[in-house]
């Protein structure tokens, strides 16, 4: 099964539970349903509305107006039933639009350049989100087309001291953090870029436990989905290189790191380095998502044709 990228996907949770109880009684704008669903008070507008959207978007239940105010669909759903007409609800007309404009949800295989990727890289005070280490540096890089689209940076405060070892290694201090925005304020925006992209990171287990552990922690949900990592990458494409670090694969291509051990440098220097890991790929046969993952799984690409799973991008799943 190839990889299907991070994907969004609201189940029958507490969240959704508990919205649909806050929108019972009328429509409420995203700052207070924010607050009665995720504990968030008085957040930023801007925030509440990126994580309302994250969260309820898709989900069949919600629809948000002109002026960002949410309403509760089940009445309207609820009065098409009574009807006994033989036409599709409000919430399976929904659903049937919200699927259409969702392209990864295609079952047909993709060019590896059609995909949209968002290359990750944390900074943090230590090496387990479950022992209380915690981020203090995120970025985000957007790669359409084999280009870089957008860059996303920003520090973070930790809400605890960072070692002295782990500030001789990232320059960044506690008094660097100490009035930059804690992960909650963020998570939003985060959620948001990673959204129905391929998540991509060198060393992708340690960037994305961290990143799922912080949004879980902030406000509740699960990044789903699957990742995509160049250390795995360049151990199949390159094999002859003894280190698969950052330093030596961006070495090996001519790229340089603007600020190593940064999280926009190092995050600049993996899209770089994917896209170069994709040329090669390319050269070998593997231009598709299935092609690619057979590659890095066989040693080879499969020329039989079948059906796979497409990547449909980084999203969140509510899980309180």
């Amino acid at each position: 099964m190839g990889l299907r990228g991070v994907e969004s996907r609201l189940p029958e949770s507490e969240l959704v539970l508990r919205a649909r109880r806050a929108l019972a009684d009328g429509s409420l704008d995203a700052v207070t349903l924010m607050e009665r669903v995720c504990a968030l008070p008085k957040a930023p507008q801007q925030i509440a509305e990126r994580l309302a959207a994250a969260l309820f978007t898709r989900h069949a239940d919600f629809s948000r107006d002109a002026d960002g105010r949410w309403t509760l669909l089940v009445a309207h759903v609820e009065a098409d039933r009574a009807t006994d007409v033989a036409v599709p609800t409000v919430a399976q007309r929904l659903v049937r639009e919200r699927r259409r404009d969702v392209s990864y949800l295609s079952s047909d295989d993709v060019p590896l350049r059609s995909l949209r990727y968002a290359v990750v890289d944390v900074e943090t005070t230590g090496t387990s989100p479950t022992t209380g280490d915690r981020v203090t540096e995120i970025a985000i890089v957007h790669v359409d087309g084999g280009d870089i689209t957008a860059v996303y940076e920003t520090l973070v405060n930790p809400e605890r001291p960072i070692p002295s070892a782990i500030v001789a290694l990232t320059q960044i201090t506690s008094d660097m953090v100490r009035a930059a925005p804690r992960f909650a304020a963020v998570a939003a925006d985060v959620v948001g870029r990673l959204r129905e992209r391929v998540f991509v990171a060198h060393n992708a287990q340690f960037d994305w436990r961290f990143v799922s552990h912080e949004v879980t922690r902030a406000c509740g949900l699960q990044l789903t989905g699957d990742t995509l990592c160049t250390v795995r990458l360049a151990r199949t494409l390159l094999p002859h290189l003894p280190r698969r670090s950052l330093d030596a694969v961006t070495r090996y291509f001519g790229l340089d790191i603007g600020a190593r051990h940064r999280a926009a440098g190092d995050a600049l220097a993996t899209a770089h380095v994917l896209t170069r890991l994709i040329g090669l790929a390319e050269a070998q046969g593997a231009t598709t998502w299935r092609e690619l993952t057979s590659l890095m799984q066989h040693g080879h690409t499969r020329t039989r044709t079948r059906r796979s799973a497409m990547p449909r991008g980084v999203d969140v799943d509510p899980t309180l």
